[in-house]
């Protein structure tokens, strides 16, 4: 299984939707070269109208896995305008499935 939200899967994963064990990685939209703006993520997906305000020190030790272990991918480092679109669901059987997004509004 693949995961393309890095808010939203982290957030499956802390509500006990998804094991930790129970994919491969995460695909994500995020493009964060460096810990300073991980930082600045992670703050803001811990907000109070964002998804990880439940748990912000459970959401953040599994981001903080997940990268150590290197189950993070983010394309738009390379590509700033690639990136997996969310259609209808999170988790996806395999990365044939995902849909791109190649520039602003485009498939």
């Amino acid at each position: 299984m693949i995961g393309i939200s890095v808010s939203g899967c982290i957030e499956d994963i802390c509500r006990g939707k998804v094991g930790i064990n129970d994919f491969e990685k995460i695909i994500g939209r995020t493009c964060c070269p460096d810990e300073r703006t991980w930082r600045n993520v992670i703050a803001e997906y811990c907000c109070g109208w964002w998804n990880w305000h439940e748990f912000p020190d459970k959401a953040e030790k599994v981001l903080r896995q997940l990268l150590s272990e290197g189950r993070i991918e983010q394309p738009r480092l390379a590509n700033y305008r690639r990136y997996p679109l969310v259609i209808d669901k999170r988790w996806l059987d395999s990365e044939e499935e995902i849909q791109w997004s190649t520039g602003w509004g485009t498939n």
